[in-house]
């Protein structure tokens, strides 16, 4: 069976990540996978697994206006229905909103059965009117929506329930033992907190500065690394260097193994407003992380197991977020029961088990296709 994944880029981010393991998965279950990016090549940061075929359209970039942004997008249309046809695909996956709308669009009045993947919460997570509206428009003519988490799926209730799947993201951790170069700043002999993820507003990393302020003297034997990049890094290290933070406080960048650091941490620390499931939350806990997280919109709770591998406070509470994480910080045993329970993430989203779901859905479309 032919399948062709579509999606806009294969830079650093959760969902990119999620399509290369799905990408493996069904490559390791013998199917026949095409990767489609909007993108051409020059932005990736994920390599794709052996076997699997790749088409970078190279289609994506800003328009200075409407009317070349209406003209630009019905050339991409066209592209893309292009580059899936000649896939010859049984089935067609695409992942993350604005990517889901177009492929929907160039789909119109073709054959191929489409599902669209949502890895954010529309309750808390908006494109704007226009990309929201063409949502609304365009999603019934998918064959299915597979959400990341009940959380996610809450948000299309307005779809028939046939439409309507919640398939969760794999945790999978592959450490191949070299820790990526850090900043000299970086002290292995400290204890570490790290966070990792997209450094913009979502993330709340404007929040766990503040918050790890609060503690970081009574703590001084500890460092808070952040894992990522985005456009709001400029200003959060400003925040971190009006707080004082400078040595304390350490900017990786994004790393091709995160694992290697998160083995050697102590304790994850995530203040996300909002989420879709959180991979960087479970791949953690799989790493034998304790976790102190907000329970945000869509996907921790989902996850972390409250008072058995980590700790959820309620979302945006401050003086909380700032209590469990110095409580953990503290108590170096009740670290360890966490720490001792976190890795069963790894078997209750296991890749096996996710994939079998997919499969399961990928076989009834091909069955009602024909």
């Amino acid at each position: 069976m032919k399948l062709t994944l579509v999606i806009s880029t294969l830079s650093c981010g959760g969902a990119e990540r999620v399509l290369v393991l799905l990408a493996q998965g069904f490559i390791d279950r013998g199917y026949n996978v095409t990767v489609i990016t909007l993108s051409d090549k020059t932005t990736d940061f994920y390599q794709l697994p052996a076997g699997c075929s790749r088409l970078a359209l190279g289609i994506m970039g800003n328009s200075s206006g409407i009317v070349e942004a209406v003209r630009n997008n019905i050339k991409r249309i066209a592209v893309l229905r292009k580059a899936i046809e000649s896939s010859t695909p049984n089935v067609v996956i695409s992942f993350l909103r604005i990517t889901n709308i177009t492929t929907i669009l160039s789909l119109i009045g073709t054959k191929y059965p489409l599902i669209v993947t949502e890895h954010n919460d529309l309750q808390v997570f908006s494109y704007g009117t226009l990309w929201e509206t063409l949502r609304r428009l365009t999603y019934p003519y998918c064959s299915v929506v597979v959400s990341v988490s009940q959380g996610v799926d809450r948000g299309f209730k307005l779809l028939p329930e046939s439409k309507r799947a919640v398939i969760y993201n794999p945790i999978v951790v592959k450490d191949n033992g070299q820790i990526d170069q850090l900043p000299a700043e970086a002290d292995f002999n400290k204890n570490w907190l790290v966070s990792m993820g997209r450094l913009t507003q979502q993330k709340g990393f404007d929040l766990l500065l503040p918050a790890f302020g609060q503690v970081a003297a009574k703590h001084p034997d500890w460092q808070l690394l952040i894992l990522g990049k985005g456009e709001l890094q400029q200003k959060l290290e400003q925040m971190r260097d009006n707080l004082g933070l400078s040595d304390r406080v350490i900017f990786t960048g994004a790393l091709r193994n995160p694992f290697a650091v998160l083995k050697q941490a102590k304790l994850f620390v995530m203040a996300s407003r909002n989420e879709g499931f959180g991979m960087a939350h479970g791949e953690a806990l799989a790493c034998g992380l304790p976790v102190v997280a907000t329970d945000c919109p869509s996907g921790p709770g989902e996850m972390i197991r409250d008072g058995i591998d980590g700790i959820l406070v309620p979302n945006q509470d401050a003086s909380a977020f700032t209590a469990a994480m110095d409580s953990l910080m503290s108590d170096e045993s009740k670290r360890q029961q966490l720490a001792a329970k976190a890795p069963e993430v790894a078997e209750r989203f296991s890749i096996d088990a996710i994939m079998t779901e997919w499969e399961t859905l990928i076989h009834k479309l091909a069955r009602e296709k024909n």
